[in-house]
């Protein structure tokens, strides 16, 4: 067994995971195993900040699976009645649930970025039950992050990824009125 110690600058953690690689070469040198010591930060990835602590719009997290789950809701909701809806909301709570992390910018950048999931969403905006259950949802969450001022900083970027202007935007925003925000984006 041959050990190899490699410097690495001091993690901000104190713990250290050992890790061990077995390898074969086909070279002369065969080496049965290395065993390397490596802080547990350097495979902790967090999205790097701005100056002013915050992400950018492209840095807030929505993985393939957040965006897949999110097409799952929103065609499931299109796609189901009333009462197949009823016996799935266990699932889609469920399902919201993991999504919750989120940013609601993100959630409809997904959505409207997409144009099936866009026509998803006139099916939806059609009945008024599933309607009000999706605005009871997101409305609440786009409130929140415009009293925090976590949507203003985004607006540009939101807006170019759902191809549409942040002017026509910014007044649906500082009115709160997420209900003819999103009929907009429908639209457009």
């Amino acid at each position: 067994m041959v050990s190899i110690n490699i410097d690495f600058p001091p993690a901000p953690v104190a713990h250290v995971q050992f890790v061990k690689v077995n390898c074969k070469s086909t070279s002369a040198l065969i080496m049965d195993s290395i065993v390397v010591a490596l802080p547990i930060a350097s495979f902790i990835k967090k999205p790097p900040v701005d100056a002013g602590g915050d992400p950018s719009y492209k840095e807030l997290v929505c993985t393939e699976e957040d965006q897949n789950n999110i097409a799952y809701i929103i065609q499931t909701m299109a796609d189901n009645g009333k009462l197949s809806l009823l016996f799935k909301k266990s699932e889609l709570n469920g399902i919201g649930a993991r999504i919750n992390h989120v940013h609601p910018f993100k959630f409809l950048g997904t959505v409207f970025s997409n144009e099936n999931l866009k026509a998803c969403m006139r099916e939806i905006y059609k009945d008024y039950f599933k309607w009000n259950g999706f605005m009871d949802g997101l409305g609440p969450s786009l409130t929140i992050q415009a009293d925090q001022g976590k949507l203003g900083q985004y607006l540009n970027d939101f807006a170019k990824e759902t191809g549409v202007t942040s002017q026509e935007l910014l007044g649906y925003i500082q009115s709160k009125d997420w209900e003819s925000m999103v009929r907009y984006l429908m639209t457009h």
